[in-house]
């Protein structure tokens, strides 16, 4: 049976130490909270893919590498 989209979302993000928390959908973008498992910081990335429209193993990375980059751009920054 296949797994939903936001299922596979918290997999691949485990993979890269992070822990989903939370998804908001609004008419235009996703909000997707995400918590670094080592460093036990929060972050909230706007995403324009919604999480539900993902349909494949490439749209799923995409989303992934957009949560990663917004994150390291933030944590530069401090």
């Amino acid at each position: 049976m296949p797994k939903n989209p936001s299922i596979l979302l918290k997999e691949e993000l485990l993979k890269n130490q992070f822990e989903l928390l939370d998804i908001y959908r609004f008419k235009d973008h996703d909000l997707i909270r995400v918590k670094n498992i080592l460093s036990n910081k929060v972050f909230l990335v706007k995403v324009s893919k919604h999480v539900t429209d993902i349909v494949s193993q490439e749209d799923l990375k995409d989303v992934v590498k957009k949560i990663l980059d917004e994150v390291k751009a933030v944590e530069e920054s401090r």
